[in-house]
């Protein structure tokens, strides 16, 4: 069983976070680490106690990018187009985070687990408020959004310009 962080362990860590996810989504996957700990405020030493190595810290980003979804998501729920809402926050998760997600695509199933149970939970949630709302086919299921995700992803790899496009169309008509 892991101990919890000390706060100023915590805050640190947390630094580290905020300081790699500008820094991939500024210069990608391969922003010197040695400059995300300088941005952070924090030695290389810290960085490396928090994270072993590249893709650690990579899942780490991604992971709170989810949880952050996962908690915009459930403050949606009043709203009957709720999942609609999710898939488009999704959508725009990947796209905006399309280094970090096929950095970490050819992880072990494991190491994803956390990812796919954040995403599933909010998933869920707005797919069942959607759905009693008659904004989602009935026979859409929780196990389709892991579906959803990939083919979510895919134009994050092949045609992201595209995909943004489509995301502000549907802004607009908004």
């Amino acid at each position: 069983m892991t101990r919890p962080l000390r706060q100023d362990a915590a805050e640190r860590r947390e630094k580290l976070l905020l300081a790699a996810e500008t820094a991939f989504a500024r210069d990608g996957l391969d922003a010197p680490l040695h400059l995300i700990a300088e941005q952070a405020g924090v030695g290389r030493a810290t960085l490396y106690r928090n994270f072993a190595d590249r893709s650690e810290l990579a899942l780490a980003v991604f992971l709170k990018q989810i949880d952050d979804l996962a908690q915009r998501t459930r403050a949606q729920l009043d709203d009957p187009d709720v999942f609609i809402w999710f898939l488009e926050q999704m959508t725009r998760l990947m796209l905006d985070s399309a280094g970090l997600s096929s950095a970490i695509r050819d992880l072990k199933d494991e190491a994803l687990a956390p990812i796919r149970q954040g995403l599933k939970a909010a998933g869920a949630e707005a797919l069942a408020v959607s759905q009693a709302a008659g904004r989602v086919r009935p026979d859409l299921t929780v196990e389709d959004i892991r579906v959803l995700a990939l083919m979510l992803g895919a134009p994050s790899r092949t045609a992201p310009a595209k995909a943004r496009e489509a995301l502000s169309l549907r802004d607009r008509k908004s």
